[in-house]
């Protein structure tokens, strides 16, 4: 159940964090493919970098910098192409900024993941645990499950019903 609970947290802290960010940019976007307000690639790319923590304990900050940068920046590219494959739409697109891999991932924003993510790591994901996600009850945990299975059961019938 931690696992979950990580991953839904930070996926709506993510979702929060670009719908400010886009708020702020006056664009007219979501950044989830599902309806509710989760952004899944965040909380997969913190639960990553929270294993190659567990697994690689390396005492310097830039050592962390680096890993959660690759970490995160595979994440943001296997996401895309996971989303395009399935969905055959495109969330993001970074071809027109001056220095991209591809269409899924950009320097600029790799190397600010990386930032975050050492941020969130050492310093929030402590305090994150005691005080919220080993705290959450199995039985919240559960209904936030069941919620994410209907709407990822409305995003696939929507989906099939957009490709006939």
């Amino acid at each position: 159940m931690y696992y979950i609970n990580l991953i839904f947290l930070y996926s709506f802290l993510g979702f929060t964090l670009e719908s400010f960010y886009f708020k702020y940019i006056n664009a007219n976007a979501h950044s989830s493919i599902f309806t509710g307000p989760y952004t899944l690639v965040y909380g997969f790319g913190v639960l990553a970098c929270l294993l190659v923590y567990n697994i690689i304990s390396p005492t310097n900050i830039f050592i962390y910098y680096i890993l959660f940068t690759i970490t995160t920046s595979l994440i943001e590219y296997i996401g895309g192409h996971v989303i395009h494959f399935f969905l055959k739409k495109d969330k993001w697109n970074y071809s027109n900024f001056k220095i991209h891999f591809g269409k899924y991932l950009c320097l600029r924003n790799c190397l600010i993941w990386g930032i975050l993510s050492t941020f969130i790591i050492l310093y929030i994901q402590p305090y994150l645990n005691t005080h919220i996600l080993l705290t959450i009850p199995k039985n919240a945990t559960i209904i936030i499950l069941i919620i994410f299975i209907i709407d990822l059961l409305n995003l696939i019938i929507k989906t099939i019903q957009t490709n006939k």
